[in-house]
């Protein structure tokens, strides 16, 4: 903070040193930058104030106790909000404190004193918590934060913070909660490399997977409002420090600032040497057979993908591989993103064999093992017969077969457990719940099929990838079909829902990325039937009023807080079309935008004579009324518009219908208002 003296103020200076005695010692005594002495001392461990928290309640403290400590965490870099983190011998505590910026009075390493008579204990999700008093809000009891932080809370010397204490991931118990903590040998999960700490555009908290080289996993979650929620996640093995704490049976790790508590440029667990000689996946297996229970040391396979990732039939962690001589499937630590048909090399060395339900499978394969070599040779299914794929069926496990002129029964759809037979004898094929065909309607005639040989406990049964494995002839394309918008939302039935593979959309885009009033990965798309938030995998540079073409076969279709869109799409599978017929806004008024909100979501209105409730800049919810009902209007802090002034007066606005749990809308651009 810069201070301006006035000419009063130096003039009276330049008086008072004419007037000094030549004598005068200009060696001004500094403040000391390591504090005071504390003014108290505690008369209570740490340990004893949170055995006096009574489970399931809030706990007034109505004796004497004043406890001792030093600040482990803070507001330094914005991942804890309204609170301290203090430790002394015995334990750590959660402080909640009524100040922002709180690290500049209780810096890291600063001894404090507390009086907490008067104080209240309370237990969130197992965190004992400090506060200051007991608010009364919907029907229950929430603790309120120490609002007397002056006089409660005493200052004392910078001593420097303890020593972390050093865990494994498995040894992290309710002791160390609340603590300053240190896991050495981890590293973040593969799956999660490339993401940033937390989604700094949307302000969202997010969880991230730490493991150790046995593949056991922690949480490490970062506020999206954290300095460092923007930074990308570390690629290397080594140290982290944190505060250790947990939410109910979920052990969580917070760390203070990135540059402080991350040293992770080490090697990672498993990256192979590099110099693993190529066996075949049929020695592999020999292995097993031979009683071996993990790939032999310096050894890599090599195969070529036959599972399909993205349709929805295997978990994705699974990915099933086929050479020349023969199959197995691999169930990786995090899903993967192999496609099918690209060949991988994955070096086994040490690596788990085991049976899953009969099946057997390289178990929990770190995924940084795995590496894509490209497009591999496409493998030809061998054709066979169903009484074939029963005699042979160990020995051609995992591995590509066609069956010419299959009858499929004993249900409607795909969905589960089905019969396929062909006059030499019958076998199951199963489809998951999930999978994007699973409810489409069994063909009525016979059929050529394509399909993996798999085995669940002490049953054969077969598995298909997408829908083009059967009456394909071994998996044609067939021609893209268009979808419109309203029969995309139309296909999503709750939680995580599949569309359809070979489904594209056409449409409008309604957002405005110039504007930055959405996420750099969101594009708002609108044709004559509705509208829907389309989230691509990476940013895109699709501009307002363009037309677009999507491929949306097989990506995901989920709701995020309450709104509807199309997840993981590919950015390769969006095409330009040029300049679209723009859809005409909907005139409407505010409630009738609330009585048709789910209808009208992503779809753009007007609302005429509105007006906004409450001054300011548009950064944040705003309330607008058009004498109709009230809505909220959000607008994100990296809008460019965020920091304009709201008008004063009616005015006509257009906008995107939304949601966040709740019904509201957004803005593109300040050229949405018009007055």
């Amino acid at each position: 903070m810069k201070f301006q003296l006035s000419k009063l103020f130096f003039f009276s200076l330049l008086l008072s040193m004419a007037v000094l005695p030549s004598c005068v010692d200009t060696e001004f005594e500094e403040p000391p930058v390591t504090g005071t002495e504390l003014e108290v001392t505690g008369n209570t461990s740490i340990a004893d104030l949170k055995s006096l928290c009574i489970p399931g309640r809030l706990t007034v403290i109505e004796t004497d106790v004043i406890v001792q400590g030093i600040v482990v965490g803070n507001d330094v870099q914005g991942n804890f909000f309204r609170s301290l983190i203090i430790q002394d011998s015995t334990a750590g505590i959660e402080v909640l404190i009524n100040l922002t910026d709180a690290f500049n009075l209780f810096p890291l390493g600063r001894e404090v004193a507390i009086d907490c008579k008067g104080l209240v204990l309370g237990e969130f999700n197992g965190i004992v918590q400090l506060g200051g008093y007991i608010i009364q809000e919907g029907g229950g009891e929430e603790l309120g934060d120490i609002i007397d932080y002056n006089s409660r809370i005493y200052r004392g010397m910078l001593v420097g913070e303890p020593e972390p204490a050093v865990r494994t991931i498995n040894s992290l118990g309710v002791n160390d909660i609340s603590t300053l903590v240190q896991l050495q040998d981890v590293e973040f999960a593969s799956f999660e490399l490339g993401l940033t700490y937390a989604d700094a555009f949307g302000r969202s908290t997010l969880n991230r997977t730490l493991q150790d080289c046995d593949g056991n996993e922690i949480v490490v979650r970062t506020s999206g409002f954290a300095d460092f929620a923007i930074d990308t996640l570390p690629d290397g093995n080594g140290t982290l420090t944190a505060i250790f704490n947990v939410f109910g049976d979920t052990k969580q790790l917070f760390i203070r600032a990135a540059d402080l508590d991350v040293d992770m440029a080490g090697t990672r667990c498993n990256a192979g040497t590099g110099e693993e000689e190529l066996m075949t996946i049929r020695e592999l297996r020999e292995v097993f057979a031979d009683g071996g229970t993990e790939g032999p040391e310096d050894r890599k396979i090599r195969g070529v993908v036959i599972s399909d990732n993205q349709n929805g039939n295997f978990d994705g962690r699974v990915a099933v591989i086929q050479d020349g001589t023969a199959g197995i499937t691999i169930f990786f630590q995090g899903d993967h993103g192999f496609s099918l048909g690209e060949e991988i090399e994955v070096v086994v060395s040490g690596q788990e064999l085991s049976l899953y339900n009969n099946l057997l499978q390289l178990d929990f394969v770190n995924n940084d093992l795995a590496t894509s070599l490209g497009a591999g040779d496409a493998i030809e299914p061998r054709i066979t017969s169903i009484g074939e794929v029963l005699d042979n069926a160990e020995l051609w496990e995992s591995t590509l077969v066609q069956i010419n002129g299959a009858t499929l029964s004993g249900n409607a759809t795909f969905s589960g457990s089905v019969t396929v037979s062909d006059g030499s004898g019958a076998i199951t094929l199963f489809t998951r719940n999930g999978a994007s065909f699973a409810a489409t309607a069994l063909p009525e005639e016979p059929v050529d099929m394509v399909a993996i040989v798999s085995q669940y406990q002490e049953n054969y049964q077969l598995l298909i990838r997408n829908i083009n494995d059967v009456g394909g002839g071994g998996g044609g394309n067939d021609d893209p079909v268009q979808i419109s918008l309203e029969e995309l939302r139309a296909l999503y039935e709750g939680g995580t829902s599949v569309v359809p593979v070979n489904r594209f959309v056409r449409a409008a885009i309604i957002s405005d990325v110039d504007g930055n009033h959405t996420d750099g990965r969101n594009l708002i798309i609108q044709d004559e039937t509705g509208g829907i938030v389309v989230r691509f995998a990476d940013f895109h540079s699709f501009a307002l009023g363009e037309e677009v073409e999507i491929n949306i076969g097989g990506d995901e279709l989920s709701e995020y807080n309450g709104l509807l869109q199309v997840n993981g799409v590919d950015n390769a599978n969006a095409t330009p079309i040029g300049n679209g017929l723009f859809p005409e806004p909907r005139d409407a008024t505010i409630q009738e935008i609330l009585d048709n909100a789910e209808a009208w979501e992503s779809t753009l209105i007007r609302i005429a004579e509105a007006t906004f409730t409450e001054g300011g800049t548009f950064a944040g919810a705003k309330t607008i009324d058009d004498g109709t009902a009230t809505i909220t209007a959000y607008t994100r802090n990296q809008a460019a518009f965020a920091n304009s002034t709201v008008p004063d007066g009616n005015f006509t606005i257009t906008a995107i219908v939304s949601d966040f749990n709740g019904a509201q809308i957004t803005i593109r651009n300040l050229n949405d208002i018009q007055q």
